[in-house]
């Protein structure tokens, strides 16, 4: 019994001793702790910045081919900078001049994208407002730049369709600056010239929601009724659609009354509640004709009319209203047949 006790009290000033041998070591390993004085508080020491690290054989380099008026090597070098290192502070350098540089080139796109990682990793840059001017106008230079030729074809489109990730990552970057809601306005333009138009109503939405007292606003509402109006395929499809451009005609009708395109508007409007009158004329004659429910055919033939009282399916609804209430019972194909051969 003793040797067992022993052995017990052994294993257990072991396990003590292991226990305070790695409450020591972690601290002695922790190297925030190295300099502390007071064993509750730790000063955290400033350590070298990873950004910093690989950017000195990068920098050297630079010098040397800066000394050498060599402009295509410091090019190359920026290019490794920002591919590798974009948070390390010769990225600000790099970064500006090789945007300038690609601007001078008419590579837009690459010169948007360099003079991107300023406003990403370096957001303090003195020539920051420079910047964001020079990336609006590179969406703007894409935007007119004719497109390359498919197969030998010339592209028809008025505009270039790879400006438009330029434009919405623009708003993006600078949501509040003043070409922020220019920026939408051209990406829905482009994308509605390349028949991308869930693209363009994307935009125009941003566009309203995001900026309703914009210059451009008038006009966002006016281009995205027109782009539901195109999505419609006649009166017994769908009518969404139609219904979505109704309600921005109406938008644009109550806020702008004495803009120049109300009459275009007010005309796309009528139009827009014609076929959704339509639709309701179509669906009670379904109800009238072939099941011959007249009360549900009733519902939708006054929806018609109070849709569009001035339309023609508002005519064509009072006339089947006025048949339903004098008694006259539908004639369809079918029944025209049993009567001309006697048929009960």
């Amino acid at each position: 019994m003793k040797i067992k006790f022993l052995k017990i009290h052994s294993l257990v000033l072991i396990l003590f001793s292991m226990t305070c041998f790695q409450c020591n070591a972690s601290t002695i390993l922790n190297p925030l702790k190295w300099f502390s004085n007071d064993a509750n508080t730790s000063k955290v020491i400033e350590l070298e910045n990873d950004y910093e690290k690989g950017t000195q054989r990068l920098v050297k380099k630079l010098t040397k081919l800066k000394a050498k008026e060599n402009q295509k090597g410091q090019q190359r070098i920026y290019k490794k900078i920002l591919i590798n290192h974009p948070r390390a502070s010769i990225a600000k350098e790099a970064a500006y001049n090789r945007g300038i540089y690609l601007f001078n080139k008419g590579k837009w796109m690459d010169a948007f994208e360099a003079f991107s990682i300023l406003k990403k990793y370096h957001p303090d840059f003195s020539e920051l407002d420079s910047v964001i001017e020079l990336q609006f106008q590179c969406a703007e230079n894409l935007m007119n730049q004719e497109s390359k030729k498919v197969f030998g074809l010339k592209n028809t489109s008025s505009y270039n369709a790879k400006s438009i990730p330029l434009f919405l990552e623009y708003k993006k970057l600078y949501p509040y600056n003043k070409n922020a809601p220019l920026a939408l306005l051209y990406s829905a333009k482009v994308a509605e010239d390349d028949k991308e138009y869930e693209v363009a109503i994307y935009s125009l939405k941003d566009l309203i929601n995001t900026y309703p007292d914009s210059p451009y606003s008038a006009e966002a509402y006016y281009l995205i009724a027109h782009i539901y109006s195109e999505f419609i395929k006649g009166p017994e499809y769908d009518l969404e659609s139609t219904r979505e451009a109704i309600r921005y005609c109406e938008d644009f009708i109550a806020l702008y009354p004495q803009h120049e395109e109300i009459g275009t508007i007010e005309a796309l409007y009528q139009r827009m509640l014609n076929a959704l009158a339509t639709n309701r004329v179509l669906l009670a004659d379904y109800y009238y004709f072939n099941k011959r429910d007249n009360v549900a055919a009733i519902i939708f033939y006054n929806e018609a009319i109070t849709i569009a009282p001035n339309s023609q399916a508002a005519i064509e609804a009072q006339e089947r209203l006025d048949a339903i209430k004098m008694g006259i019972r539908p004639t369809t194909g079918r029944n025209f047949i049993k009567k001309l051969f006697f048929i009960q």
